[in-house]
């Protein structure tokens, strides 16, 4: 169930506060749901099964939101609490009869009163488990039901370490470029790319979200293990990012250009003065020098080389094939070729890698393959990802790859930055 409200909506219509047969419906599915859960957890002899029961008011609370129930917080916390307890008592209760191979039908009403003896002690466990689980995930449903606070709960959920979300104290003195990106490091790529007045949220297998400045109603900043909030109407969310992606301060410097509201925004932040910003240099046309690999990593690379070689040579040498089978001999030889063709191409790393800048063309050798050319008006945008920097095109597709041990790195920098490109 998605955290957004549509804009189309008015605040007051039908669709969007929800219905209270909703609620009880979403309930009522979500509590039989979790019951049958605990009975096959239970009656499988999972390991700590019992704990299965701190995920019961999550999965209610899930099937609230999906059937759309009542978007009011006293109403959701009675609907989810009631059927969270039930749940977990109802499903202890059937797998004690389960266990003890009795049906509901042969129980006397002293049987029943017995099994009620039994279940009221392990009421306070149960429901204490159940509402335990449902307290501390409960940010999803409360996004839900108070949607207009929903960009500030969203801010305030755990999203990284205490780190994550440090904002700057003061931001950069520069005007942000045309088109940038600010990215993630992580493995799963989510980005948002800034175009001109627009920008495009960027998220692993899920739509791109487009949206103009005009779009934007504020801006929410979290605490440093949360997040920053765009949202736009009815307090929808549009794109969330930390601090600590890169080139984030060049959207808060984005954001301030276009007058856009950020709640709580630290005192020192503002916008370049127009004396500053004149002083970026124009694109000089006539640059030319060359970067290579710092010394050190050169010799790292030779010596790596060298090394995977030698291994192939003695490999070769100190082996006996004839007692392998056929398939071993190709297994053995095809490994050996392997480290030796490494180890040519870290010497020829070692040796050959460089970055050749003549005016605006670049050339950049990579470490599989030719070398790449390209116009640096080609690129876009830049990131630095562990072991590499990529530069990126306009459609935020990788031009080349390079490596951040260059000699000089200061001079790439410089040079990018004259095209409005950040490293």
């Amino acid at each position: 169930m998605s955290d957004r409200i549509e804009t189309s909506q008015t605040a007051d219509s039908p669709q969007l506060l929800g219905s209270v047969m909703g609620s009880i419906l979403g309930g009522i599915v979500g509590m039989v749901v979790c019951i049958l859960a605990l009975l096959l957890g239970w009656l499988c002899w999972i390991e700590s099964a019992f704990l299965l029961q701190l995920f019961v008011g999550p999965v209610i609370g899930w099937f609230y939101r999906l059937f759309h129930g009542r978007r009011s917080k006293p109403a959701a916390y009675a609907v989810v609490a009631v059927c969270t307890v039930l749940a977990c008592v109802l499903g202890m209760t059937a797998f004690a009869l389960l266990s003890a191979g009795i049906s509901p039908a042969q129980l006397t009403a002293e049987d029943w009163g017995q099994l009620w003896g039994i279940a009221w002690e392990l009421l306070l466990l149960c429901a204490g488990l159940g509402l335990a689980g449902f307290f501390f995930a409960r940010g999803k449903l409360l996004t839900y039901v108070d949607w207009e606070k929903a960009p500030w709960h969203i801010a305030r959920s755990y999203a990284g370490g205490l780190l994550y979300n440090w904002l700057p104290e003061k931001l950069p003195d520069k005007i942000p470029p045309k088109s940038f990106a600010v990215c993630s490091r992580g493995l799963l790529k989510t980005c948002i790319i800034a175009e001109e007045s627009h920008l495009r949220w960027k998220r692993p297998f899920q739509k791109d979200c487009i949206f103009s400045a005009g779009d934007i109603a504020g801006v929410v900043l979290g605490p440093s293990s949360g997040c920053n909030v765009i949202y736009g109407k009815n307090y929808r969310l549009l794109a969330k990012f930390a601090a600590s992606m890169e080139h984030a301060d060049l959207l808060f410097l984005w954001l301030l250009q276009r007058n856009i509201s950020m709640d709580k925004a630290p005192i020192g932040w503002r916008l370049p003065e127009k004396s500053e910003a004149a002083k970026v240099k124009n694109p000089v046309s006539q640059q030319q020098f060359t970067l290579r690999l710092k010394p050190s990593a050169r010799r790292t690379f030779i010596g790596i080389g060298c090394i995977l070689l030698l291994f192939g040579l003695l490999f070769l040498l100190a082996v006996d094939f004839s007692p392998m089978t056929q398939a071993g001999r190709w297994v053995a030889g095809g490994l050996d070729l392997v480290a030796m063709g490494l180890g040519i191409n870290s010497l020829r790393i070692g040796r050959l890698y460089k970055v050749e800048i003549t005016g605006e063309q670049i050339c950049a050798a990579s470490r599989f393959g030719p070398a790449i050319k390209f116009s640096v008006r080609e690129a876009a945008s830049a990131s630095r990802h562990i072991g590499w920097i990529v530069l990126y095109d306009k459609e935020w597709k990788p031009l080349v790859k390079l490596d951040p041990e260059l000699e000089n790195l200061k001079m790439l920098e410089e040079y990018l930055a004259l095209y409005g490109i950040r490293l």
